[in-house]
């Protein structure tokens, strides 16, 4: 038989869950009066405080009810509900703090929590570690992983900070079960994919990969009033999954459009529509109809792989909307292609592009073509990847053949070299944006290497540390270009930006000792926006100006 107590503390519970916060303050409060320091009611009241709109009040409450760590699960809840509190308020430390300070022992053996329970735990993990206390997170929450891991969200959690840790085998066997309903997560596709790839399971590795790009065909961004329309952005799927990100990370690439995404959230609506999902098409019927479409499926070579070109097409053509940078465009935007397309325009220079295939058994005739073609120095890339992966620059036959036999087998292009030095830094690179045929130069580097890099990466963050009068010398390139290399500058980018076929794309380059134009590379996958860190950026009138080109050209 119920005692009076615990019928009056059920009666304020029920008041509590179904929104009388008034009275149910008033219940707790009359029951206080019973029980002054009864962990429970003060827990409850403190909760109750917040929604009523009396966070300092229910701060206080709760603190006051940590005081009383004997029975766990109630600790539990109490701590969970007071981080709850401190973080949404933006007080991590506090919360840190506070953690360090009351987290109460081990949950009593034996105990099976409740469904309630159950949601604290998960609860209080997950606060543990988005505070950075993941080694405590991981202890709490790791000995209810035969009770909870049915709990997909509750076994990814684990199964990351398990990983984080070191410990892959066991974050691999806490997600190697059947979680009924929630086997449509795309995280745990994910999740499964990028453990698969370290544990060198390639055929695991592809099959949770597929299956996640299956799951998440098309992601949506949340809607906002200031939103204009959506905006489509058509992108490859991530092929193998080897990390851990969130959805959105494998659904976007590392360039520009990815950028936009962010740049533009409260302008434009995006949905990222991956091409080769085979639910993709299915998927789009429930979805907004998009008023413009961005193609992010631009390498002309992996276009022209099998009927790539055909079936991204197929799909971007169905939705009878204008694509920007549309595939068959980008697909007349090979190498070779542009080497041809600027091959006798006066002032700007392409250089040579051959292309071949490492062949073991052709490689010394192989070798003396490279030679007669392009001589020394060269630069050998190979033909898919980007961002200057995959290149060396060639000084002599001894490293040419070294580099063909990494090669063998793949094709691969010899390019041929041309200096453009200069006294002050070694070695220059611009890069320059184009929307609509209006260019804009938004970056320039130097280097002591040839391969000049970005300004993100640790080595270059040093050489402008040791360096400042040519971080100075390149920011004023990109605030003034004119007046720093020359007033044809513009009339060059002008005729760039009329002779190729894309609508948004990029341009590494320099300018020679006889004023021509050196294009080093052109395409529609660089990124556009600075990725610079602190203290290292680019002049920001260039790039907001490059988003006002863009944003009225989305609008037209």
């Amino acid at each position: 038989m119920s005692t009076p107590f615990q019928v009056s503390r059920d009666h304020a519970v029920a008041l509590h869950r179904s929104g009388h916060i008034d009275q149910a303050i008033s219940a707790y409060l009359e029951l206080l009066k019973q029980q002054p320091d009864s962990a429970d009611l003060l827990g409850l009241l403190g909760v109750a405080r917040e929604q009523g709109g009396a966070p300092e009040e229910a701060e206080r409450l709760l603190r006051l009810s940590l005081q009383d760590r004997t029975t766990v699960p109630l600790a539990y809840r109490n701590l969970n509900n007071l981080l709850g509190l401190l973080i949404e308020s933006g007080r991590q430390e506090e919360a840190k703090a506070a953690a360090e300070t009351h987290l109460p022992g081990a949950w009593p053996p034996g105990r099976v929590p409740d469904a309630v329970e159950q949601g604290t735990i998960a609860s209080l993990v997950s606060a543990l570690k988005d505070i950075g206390l993941a080694d405590r997170a991981l202890a709490t929450g790791f000995p209810h992983l035969s009770t909870m891991g049915e709990d997909v969200e509750f076994a990814l959690l684990i199964a990351e900070m398990l990983h984080d840790a070191g410990r892959n085998d066991e974050a691999f066997v806490a997600l190697d079960r059947n979680f009924g309903p929630g086997e449509e997560l795309p995280n745990l596709h994910a999740v499964r994919a990028a453990l698969a790839y370290e544990r060198n399971d390639r055929a695991a590795c592809g099959q949770s990969s597929q299956r996640f790009v299956a799951s998440i065909p098309i992601l949506l961004a949340e809607a906002s009033p200031s939103q204009q329309f959506v905006l489509a952005v058509f992108n490859r799927s991530p092929g193998l999954i080897t990390d851990f990100r969130q959805p959105h990370d494998h659904h976007y690439s590392s360039n520009f459009p990815s950028q936009l995404a962010r740049a533009f959230a409260e302008r434009f609506r995006f949905m990222s529509i991956l091409v080769d999902s085979p639910t993709a098409g299915e998927a789009l019927r429930g979805m907004p109809r998009p008023a413009l479409a961005l193609n992010n499926v631009v390498n002309a070579e992996q276009l022209m792989v099998e009927d790539t070109l055909r079936r991204v097409s197929a799909l971007e053509d169905s939705l009878d909307i204008k694509v920007i940078n549309h595939p068959r465009l980008a697909v007349q935007a090979t190498r070779q292609k542009n080497s041809e397309r600027f091959a006798n325009i006066p002032g700007i220079i392409f250089p040579k592009v051959h292309r071949y295939q490492s062949d073991k058994e052709q490689r010394p005739a192989l070798i003396e073509d490279i030679e007669n073609r392009c001589g020394y120095p060269v630069i050998i890339r190979t033909v898919f990847q980007q961002m200057g992966a995959g290149t060396w620059r060639i000084d002599d036959r001894q490293a040419l053949r070294e580099t063909l036999e990494k090669l063998d087998g793949l094709q691969f292009y010899a390019i041929t070299y041309i200096q453009t030095g200069h006294t002050d830094g070694g070695f220059r690179s611009l890069r320059a944006a184009f929307v609509n045929k209006r260019p804009i130069i938004v970056r320039a580097d130097y280097s002591s290497h040839w391969n000049v890099r970005a300004r993100r990466a640790p080595d270059r963050q040093a050489f402008y540390r040791e360096n400042p009068h040519l971080l100075d010398v390149a920011n004023r390139i990109v605030l003034d270009p004119e007046r720093e290399l020359g007033e044809s500058i513009h009339s060059k980018l002008q005729t760039i930006a009329e002779i190729m076929p894309l609508e948004i794309f990029g341009m590494d380059f320099d300018l020679t000792e006889d004023g021509n134009l050196l294009i080093f590379e052109i395409n529609a996958t660089m990124n556009l926006l600075s990725t610079s860190p602190a203290g290292l950026e680019y002049p920001p009138e260039s790039e907001q100006k490059l988003l006002h080109y863009m944003e009225r050209f989305f609008l037209r």
